[in-house]
């Protein structure tokens, strides 16, 4: 039960004072066991105290049992003690009894003595020393130990995920704080100091490469994406702002010109990078930010469970409460060991902006030992020093107990310290660590005569300053572990500490964590660093957490591609009448639905008519090769809506594929206009499918029929190279582009409620009267002449009504 670092085991010492005659027989009996643990017994009660908030020891005074409020930690505390004063002992308590209040820890351990929370104590040892076994039987089936390894697959593999972004729904202020983390971080990695001259120029270019990137879709997720940005910002935003600029074309069609970077920083209001940061050291980033993606340095970013707060307090089996502890022993360098502190104070500074005011109550308990290395005096400034100052100031708004331990007290930022409300002073001998704990207390406002008793004390005897509890210091005697505690565990221990379920449950957070949170958090960063600019991207004050990258690559392709993935962007309407079968699922723009509604109709009498011409076919009524054309046009048809499903990534070939749509769907059309009159005017029979077919015609018509007009009101019909407008000499109007935007199809202004109530009450009368009126014979299916009309009507409000009926079931319908 002794550690290797510690002489204190957990236990009590009497705090009966002994007569002359009990010295005197201690004097004369022999007795192998070690001072400090003789002087380490608890004192016997003779009634069972019942705690009713953190139970931590008794009073050395009065032997009375110390008894707190787990609100007190909600302001902070600080366990100083050198070593062999018990303040290990005294830490574990207070995450015992965490756990018992149903409180989750996240315990950043670098040596692995926290880690022997995972085992539990005989009940033999723990009656025999005064402890609660009950209590500890309890806390064993309340917690669930989880000892994450960085590095290491010995207990539950953590990793880093730089690029996870901040979350979307902060405002500009804490926008900017979270973004500045993050470019802050990559200058760390990177190698550059942020407090020196270079790493101060090399943050902000960071900074708005990353916020920037973000807010416009451009791909900066991984090291090698970053690092093309970094060394060719102009080339790669301009690539991606613009792909229309780079696509290839077919003979006859027109390139646009690529814009130059000054029209690109007007547009969309960027900035100019490379001003901010020359070549050379943008290579010099570059590089070294893509040597982390191969090698063992991507072990730190790929090998286990991305840092993740929600998976951290979210317990493996219900009713758990999860005790995390990072053991940091598996991190050999120390300035990867300092990034990966950074990095989970990070998230952690991020998850807590997510959280709702606590209300009475803590929800996570964060334990940092021996957190010198991290918190050192001025001038040093580590990476992680101001995230955790952060946290510090921001925790307790959020429910976040922050406890922060060290024995060297001398070499901790005492600021810091002084910010906690409760500290636990244990044994300090060394004059300047006592002058050091002398000046804390003064900093704080505690009682400094408190200082003289510091050398006397015994392992595991603190001075417990606490106002919350007590205005004067509590003369506190830590209460005995209800868990194991000796030497600190090393990896092959730790590896067998790990449940096969604990591993199952890690295995299954090991995927899937996004990265798409952060394009609201961009944009609010730009608009927080540029307010005076005007702010035009208040649509993102409500944007949903989709993918940010893959949205924009879609965007550039638009129209029905674009529909499909949700975005309705007031960009013209495109006719496709292949395909789009994504757009009744996820698709918010009526008319696009009406479209893609079109498209399945049309699939289904492609698919009818085949089947009766086979019949036809094998009857001996028609060639075989009517049947050839109706097979090859339905495979074409099938084949670019596989293709469209499956190259959904990829803007390039998309376009493509829309182009190719766009010149078959007229011989579509043309086939299916000709299987109508052929039907109705000839003698083929296409076994039912007459009425149904009808239909189709009439709706993929009405989209031709759209494509052309608006085709040729933008001038987009060509013939010999030229346009419609090269053509028509005679024309007095020149379209303005005030007039192109009207031209523009707004769904949510074509679909207004009043109008779709006025569809669905025309579409029951049309109805009505083909019901009844004989519009449809009854026998033969066949339609009667002046049935025709009303069937014609009926088909398209039956589109129009159907569609925006089914966007406002699935609360998708846009606003008008």
């Amino acid at each position: 039960m002794v550690s290797e670092n510690e002489d204190f085991s957990g236990a009590l010492p009497s705090a009966k004072e002994p007569s002359y005659a009990d010295l005197v027989d201690e004097i004369l009996t022999v007795d192998a066991s070690p001072p400090t643990e003789r002087a380490a017994q608890p004192p016997a009660r003779k009634k069972k105290f019942k705690p009713k908030g953190l139970f931590l020891g008794s009073r050395r005074d009065t032997g009375e049992p110390i008894d707190i409020k787990s609100m007190v930690l909600a302001r902070h505390a600080a366990m100083l003690g050198s070593t062999g004063s018990g303040k290990t002992v005294m830490a574990k308590a207070l995450i015992e009894e965490a756990a018992l209040a149903k409180i989750p820890s996240l315990i950043i351990d670098p040596q692995g003595d926290l880690a022997r929370l995972a085992l539990g104590i005989e009940p033999e040892e723990l009656e025999k020393e005064g402890g609660d076994v009950a209590r500890a039987k309890k806390l064993m089936e309340m917690c669930e130990v989880r000892i994450w390894t960085p590095l290491r697959s010995k207990g539950l593999p953590l990793c880093i995920d730089p690029f996870r972004a901040p979350p979307s729904d902060l405002d500009a202020e804490e926008a900017i704080t979270a973004w500045d983390m993050v470019a802050a971080g990559f200058t760390s990695l990177a190698g550059y100091d942020v407090e020196k001259a270079q790493g101060k120029v090399v943050k902000p270019f960071l900074y708005e490469i990353l916020v920037e990137g973000t807010k416009h879709g451009l791909n900066v997720g991984d090291f090698q994406a970053l690092a093309r940005v970094v060394r060719e910002p102009y080339q790669e935003f301009t690539r991606h702002l613009y792909p229309e600029c780079f696509f290839e074309v077919e003979e006859g069609e027109e390139k646009p010109d690529v814009p130059t970077w000054d029209e690109v920083m007007i547009e969309h209001r960027l900035t100019d990078f490379e001003e901010r940061l020359p070549k050379t050291t943008r290579n010099d980033l570059a590089r070294r930010l893509s040597a982390y993606s191969s090698g063992v340095n991507q072990l730190l970013f790929s090998n286990g469970v991305p840092i993740d707060i929600d998976s951290f307090v979210e317990p493996a089996v219900p009713g758990k409460i999860p005790l995390n502890i990072v053991y940091l022993n598996t991190i050999q360098d120390e300035a990867q060991k300092q990034y990966f502190v950074q990095e989970l104070s990070r998230e952690l500074y991020d998850w807590m902006l997510t959280q709702q005011p606590a209300d009475g109550e803590l929800k996570l308990l964060f334990f940092m030992d021996e957190v010198a290395p991290y918190l050192p005096p001025h001038p040093r400034n580590p990476p992680a020093k101001d995230l955790i100052k952060l946290i510090f100031k921001q925790a307790r708004k959020y429910g976040v107990a922050c406890v922060l331990a060290t024995q060297n007290v001398s070499d901790v930022d005492y600021k810091i310290l002084a910010q906690a409300n409760t500290t636990f002073i244990g044994r300090f001998t060394q004059p300047q660590d006592v002058e050091k704990v002398r000046h804390l207390l003064k900093e704080s406002g505690g009682d400094q005569d408190l200082v003289a008793q510091l050398p006397t004390l015994g392992p595991g005897q603190f001075q417990m300053v606490a106002p919350d509890v007590d205005p004067a210091p509590v003369p506190i005697q830590c209460r005995w572990l209800y868990t194991d505690h000796g030497a600190p565990l090393n990896e092959d221990q730790v590896e067998g500490i790990i449940s096969d379920e604990i591993r199952a449950w890690a295995k299954t957070r090991s995927s899937g964590n996004t990265k798409n949170r952060g394009a609201g958090a961009a944009h609010a960063a730009s608009r927080g660093s540029a307010w005076n600019r005007g702010g035009l991207d208040d649509e993102w004050a409500t944007g949903e957490a989709e993918s940010i990258i893959d949205k924009a690559r879609i965007k550039a392709v638009g129209g029905m591609t674009a529909a499909a993935h949700g975005i309705v962007d007031g960009s013209a309407f495109e006719t496709r009448l292949m395909g789009g079968f994504a757009v009744l699922k996820d698709g918010r723009d009526p008319l696009y639905t009406m479209q893609a509604t079109a498209n399945v109709a049309s699939v289904l009498a492609l698919a009818w008519t085949m089947v009766a011409l086979m019949f036809a076919w094998r009857d001996g009524d028609l060639d075989w090769w009517w049947l050839f054309v109706s097979v090859g046009l339905s495979a074409t048809t099938c084949l670019v809506i596989a293709l469209e499903m499956l190259l959904s990534h990829d803007a390039e070939l998309l376009h493509r594929i829309t182009r190719f749509a766009r010149t078959f769907q007229l011989v579509l059309v043309s086939w299916l206009w000709g299987l109508l009159l052929w039907s109705s005017q000839g003698d083929l029979n296409l076994r039912g499918a007459e009425p149904f077919l009808e239909v189709v015609v009439v709706w993929v018509t009405m989209f031709t029929g759209i494509e052309i007009f608006s085709r040729f009101k933008l001038g987009q019909i060509r013939w010999n190279g030229g346009s419609a407008l090269d053509k028509l000499k005679g024309v007095t109007a020149v379209l303005t582009e005030a007039e192109m935007t009207e031209m523009k199809a707004n769904s949510s202004q074509i679909m207004a409620t009043v109008r779709w109530a006025l569809h669905g009450l025309t579409l029951v009368w049309l109805c009505v009267l083909l019901a009844f009126g004989q519009g449809i014979g009854p026998e033969t299916l066949m339609i009667e002449e002046w049935g025709r009309p009303t069937l014609w009507l009926a088909a398209m409000y039956a589109l129009m009504f159907g569609s925006e009926s089914w966007l406002r079931m699935r609360g998708r319908m846009p606003e008008a």
